[in-house]
């Protein structure tokens, strides 16, 4: 049977010492409980809302979103030649094929 409280001995391939494991399966434990989870969740939260509202912040975000509008053009302008190439090829094939079966 299991210990309760414990972490196990490695977390991800890393050898976690045995003194933090008892202790800190007593934290783990703690931090689990439903209401515990919820006051961490909304302190994330906070932060996460406070650091979206900087100058820095949101200047990085509106380079990157045109940055990603920039990218998904040249994508679909690809796309695009990509599929007129291609139906090039299949109508050249397909005027190929009916001569050859013309001249049969």
């Amino acid at each position: 049977m299991a210990k309760k409280n414990r972490l196990p001995k490695r977390i991800a391939g890393v050898k976690i010492p045995k003194k933090l494991r008892k202790r800190g399966g007593q934290v783990f434990a703690f931090l689990d409980s439903p209401v515990i989870s919820s006051i961490i969740a909304a302190g994330l939260l906070a932060a996460a809302d406070s650091i979206s509202r900087q100058p820095k912040v949101k200047k990085a975000g509106k380079k990157a979103g045109k940055t990603a509008k920039r990218a998904a053009a040249d994508t679909a302008e690809a796309a695009q030649s990509n599929v007129i190439d291609f139906a090039s090829i299949l109508a050249m094939a397909a005027r190929e094929g009916a001569r050859a079966l013309k001249n049969r």
